[in-house]
């Protein structure tokens, strides 16, 4: 396998090299020439199954799809606008993140927002990877300066909830305050981390989180009692007042 990999590597140097040498005008010539391949590809010798064009005698093949069958990593910041090619990581799949939408107030409950959370489940069941970063962020518009790990997640369930309702801040919350969907955020001497709120009773949250890793869980519990003890203790909520 790690002969394959550096093969298809080295063919990568190869074909960006060929791709984007000689003047524009050959390369917008190809690109208007571009038409579906006839040949058949094999992968230690079992035939494959790639979407693959033919540009001047070329075989051209989306590089994700080049990932998957030889498994190795390929991701895209939307930030930088890069993609980061790691021969050492297995390959994620791509997901697109859920459209947005902004729901009517008169159809803003707990359930509804509890629902459209728990959707979330079908395409980041627990320990999936959510795409990052999940989106750039907007300065003071949006609760948190990062949009990966944690935050990201955080940001991406309220989403699907809320639309693009605007967030408020309370500082210190009472624990009468909370409902589901908010997002609640604490500061310690360690570390800092954003939870989204699934479930509330009188002792406890039950959430949604993510850790450094970038990976959807589900299940989390927090008991109120710890919750209230932790300095930078906050609530970010876009229930309409």
């Amino acid at each position: 396998m790690r002969r394959m990999r550096e093969a298809v590597f080295l063919g990568i140097g190869i074909l960006a090299g060929l791709a984007f040498s000689g003047p524009a005008a050959q390369a917008a010539e190809a690109v208007s020439t571009a038409r579906p391949t006839s040949q058949t590809f094999y992968v230690h010798g079992q035939q494959v199954q790639f979407e693959a064009y033919e540009i001047h005698g070329n075989n051209f093949v989306k590089l994700r799809d080049i990932g998957r069958i030889v498994d190795f990593g390929v991701t895209y910041d939307g930030a930088t606008n890069t993609v980061h090619i790691d021969p050492n990581a297995p390959y994620v799949e791509e997901v697109t993140p859920p459209a947005q939408t902004t729901p009517s107030p008169s159809a803003l409950t707990e359930e509804n927002v509890r629902a459209a959370i728990l959707a979330l489940k079908e395409t980041y069941p627990h320990g999936a990877t959510y795409p990052t970063p999940y989106r750039p962020n907007t300065g003071l518009e949006r609760p948190f300066s990062n949009c990966d790990h944690c935050a990201g997640w955080a940001m991406l369930c309220s989403d699907a909830a809320f639309g693009n309702l605007p967030w408020k801040l309370i500082l210190n919350p009472k624990w009468e305050d909370i409902r589901v969907g908010d997002v609640l955020d604490y500061r310690n001497e360690q570390s800092g981390h954003a939870i989204v709120v699934v479930e509330k009773t009188d002792e406890y949250v039950k959430v949604t989180e993510s850790g450094g890793n970038n990976r959807a869980l589900w299940g989390g519990q927090y008991p109120r009692w710890w919750l209230e003890q932790q300095p930078g203790y906050t609530l970010n909520t876009r229930y309409p007042d």
